[in-house]
């Protein structure tokens, strides 16, 4: 094949550093110190020079555009073909610092960072095997652009922005300059007792006095940066100390591997453990106090590794704890369902998720709502972690026999309102806690599962009868936590409609669908994204899903039947904090799973509507087809302007005849008060009885209950007037 390297200018006999040192962006010196560390790391130069600051960020593209005629390339404004995609995979793409546009016949566009290396373009053109069209782009654009079209992962992303030359030893934080890490105010720090052997503190001399300042320093430091978890983990060469923080790891320093010994000993006397143990793991406390107003617990664990003693801190820090239940990012339907379960007087609430999705903050949140005098709150913990006014928790103990089955057992005898038990692990916790939820008692826990249909399923597996649950059961909390976008620097964000409507959106709001993503800045670390925000799926245990668990439907089924009766999914609750800008769709896509036999939007949301007393909702003699379900409130029926009967529980249809018979409505129904309904088209009936069997059950055996009902009251008329039964009436 003959090679056509497209060169606009002749620029790529020079590589860029020549070509921005002749034309005055960068000085010689600054060239000569860049490419000495190009020699080092073969990291590009303009990368090189990027992150010394000798060049802004858009320098390279602009430069070459105006001065040497390469096409200047925004990605986001130019949609990549997908047989462009397909030619060029990522890795080399990422080799090249490239990415492919289009494919017209034997000739691939493609944008890269730094055009001019033609070594590079040659050797990208031997790869694919076509002639190139050569464009310029930003390194951002571009990396931007593996981000969205190669569905790269976060780590892989931020690993473009970290620039750690290869064959360099880490840099090792020094000891003895630690102490800068404890700020002014933290001048009042100390550490309480924690129980531990007060002659094991004189192991610790005047000599070690640097090991007491890092271990004070990095515990400082987390509480001040927000961090939840402290990873301290030893290596070949060094020990790295790794922070958490909104669900993320990033390094945070590495030190010396000679103090690996004396940290991991300082750490263990801090929290009450056995120094002289290095062969089993160990869990402990620490408690420290910042200043007069603020306490701060760690939960210590420690694990024997490779090269020595992995310690990991989760920070308990009351002070940021949030237990607002109106701030956890509920969305106003969901939070309704919510407060209708918590005002119930008796039942069991399981709460849901992964280790680290927030179950705890959730519960802590729905006890404190509930913390009044009048009412007697116990809680068993493993361990406690937070400390509430008015709540009696008790730390569980296997060791001792303190089980959390124990702890309810003695629970039911200490004339408790509200029981929180922090996990149901086993049979015998689980019978109990049916037990006391119902005999009148609030019962919270929570369970490891995917989503609320699968803990039904985890339950009944677990050996609690479906029957049983279906009767004490009130609701099924499960949740995610996904990063909130960092609002200062958030962008817009552009998606092809196939990856829209895969992701859950519907076809008609893609047109007006706005949707951003995260861009990085110095207020949000150059993550682009600050805090997190909650996603939460609500199965309410009414009647229809009660029915459905004592049946033992799959869980696709009880989904369906779920959603139909109200419930979110996980993946539509993230969807929605995308559309509101509070998080990305790269978030909701990698943290929810989308369901593919989901319920069609006319049973997931039809319309809500309010009538006020006197209303007419169905008019006799009218031709219409849509059918009706009560929310709240009662309807009358009338025929010829008189009432023959009222509708009155809520979750009952009405109207469903006129599209079975097809024929015009049989009678009126007004709205007697204020009354809140749900309205579904009648011409999907059919589909509706075909496609989703389990939804349309309670249709009808509601529809079989009136007709039975009808003919029963026919009879007894029949009977006190002595003459034949006339035909059966059937409502609207």
């Amino acid at each position: 094949m003959k090679r056509t390297v497209k060169d606009q200018s002749g620029a790529g006999k020079l590589k860029i550093g020549e070509l921005l040192s002749k034309a005055g962006y960068i000085t010689a010196t600054q060239f000569e110190e860049a490419k000495a560390i190009q020699k080092k790391t073969g990291e590009r130069l303009g990368r090189i020079l990027l992150e010394s600051g000798a060049i802004e960020r858009d320098t390279i593209a602009n430069f070459l555009s105006r001065m040497h005629n390469y096409p200047l390339v925004v990605i986001d404004q130019e949609a990549p073909s997908r047989e462009a995609l397909d030619l060029v995979p990522y890795e080399t793409a990422k080799r090249f610092m490239a990415f492919p546009l289009r494919l017209a016949g034997n000739t691939l566009q493609v944008t890269m960072a730094e055009p001019t290396d033609s070594l590079d373009v040659e050797q990208l053109q031997d790869v694919v095997q076509k002639s190139l069209n050569v464009c310029v782009s930003t390194a951002k654009d571009i990396i931007d652009a593996y981000k969205k079209y190669y569905q790269i992962s976060d780590e892989e992303y931020h690993s473009f922005f970290k620039f750690e030359p290869e064959g360099e030893e880490d840099t090792v934080t020094q000891v003895d300059d630690f102490g800068a890490l404890v700020s002014d105010a933290a001048e009042d720090f100390e550490i309480e007792s924690s129980g531990a052997d007060e002659g094991a503190y004189e192991q610790f001399s005047a000599s070690d006095a640097p090991i007491i300042k890092l271990v004070n320093g990095i515990l400082v430091k987390a509480v001040q940066e927000g961090v939840s978890d402290i990873h301290i983990e030893p290596f070949e060469k060094t020990m790295q100390v790794r922070y958490r923080k909104d669900g993320s790891l990033f390094k945070s320093m590495n030190l010396p591997l000679t103090i690996k010994n004396a940290m991991a000993a300082r750490m263990k006397i801090l929290a009450g453990l056995n120094i002289t143990e290095r062969r089993v793991p160990q869990d402990g406390r620490i408690k420290i106090r910042l200043g007069r107003n603020k306490a701060v617990d760690f939960r210590v664990s420690t694990l024997p590794l490779l090269h020595g003693e992995g310690i990991v801190l989760r920070i308990l820090d009351k002070s940021s704890l949030n237990v607002d239940l109106t701030k956890l990012g509920f969305t106003v339907d969901t939070f309704a369902a919510l407060k209708r379960c918590l005002q119930r007087p008796q039942g069991l609430l399981l709460v849901t998720g992964p280790t680290g999705s927030g179950k705890t903050v959730t519960l802590y949140s729905a006890l404190n709502s509930l913390n009044t005098e009048d009412i007697k709150i116990l809680t068993a913990e493993d361990p406690v972690e937070f400390n509430f006014k008015g709540i009696n928790q008790v730390n569980v103990n296997a060791e001792v026999g303190m089980t959390f089955a124990a702890a309810l057992k003695a629970f039911l005898r200490q004339d408790p309102d509200i029981i929180m038990v922090g996990e149901i692990r086993d049979i015998e916790t689980a019978e109990i806690a049916m037990k006391a939820a119902m005999t009148g008692h609030l019962v919270f826990s929570t369970l490891h599962t995917n989503d609320s249909p699968a803990t039904v399923s985890r339950m009944v597996d677990i050996g609690i009868p479906s029957y049983i649950l279906a009767s004490s059961l009130t609701m099924v909390l499960s949740q995610r936590l996904g990063r909130r976008l960092c609002q200062k620097c958030k962008i817009p964000a552009e998606y092809d409609r196939h990856t829209l409507l895969s992701a859950g959106f519907k076809e008609s709001e893609l047109d007006d669908l706005k949707l951003f993503k995260a861009k990085g800045c110095p207020e949000c670390n150059g993550l682009g994204y600050r805090g997190r925000v909650g996603f939460f799926e609500l199965m309410e245990v009414t009647e229809a899903v009660a029915e459905a668990i004592q049946a033992e439907v799959s869980e696709e089924q009880l989904r369906k039947v779920a959603i139909q009766e109200g419930m979110y999914t996980l993946r539509e609750a993230g969807l929605q904090k995308a559309r509101e800008g509070v998080t990305s769709l790269e978030e909701v896509l990698k943290r929810t799973v989308a369901h593919e036999d989901s319920l069609p939007a006319y049973l997931v949301n039809p319309d809500v509507e309010e009538y006020e007393d006197g209303d007419v909702i169905i008019q006799e003699g009218n031709k219409d087809k849509d059918f009706f379900k009560l929310i709240r409130g009662k309807v009358a029926v009338l025929r010829s302007g008189k009432k023959i009967a009222e509708i009155t529980e809520p979750g009952e249809y009405f109207g469903e005849m006129a599209a079975i018979l097809e024929e015009p409505r049989s009678a009126s129904i007004i709205s007697v008060g204020r009354c809140t309904i749900k309205r579904y088209p009648g011409d999907k009936l059919n589909e509706l009885i075909e496609k989703y069997p389990e939804v349309s059950r309670h249709l009808f055996r509601t529809l079989v209950e009136r007709l039975q009902k009808t003919d029963r009251i026919v009879v007894q008329l029949a009977s006190a007037t002595k003459i034949r039964p006339p035909q059966v009436i059937r409502q609207a």
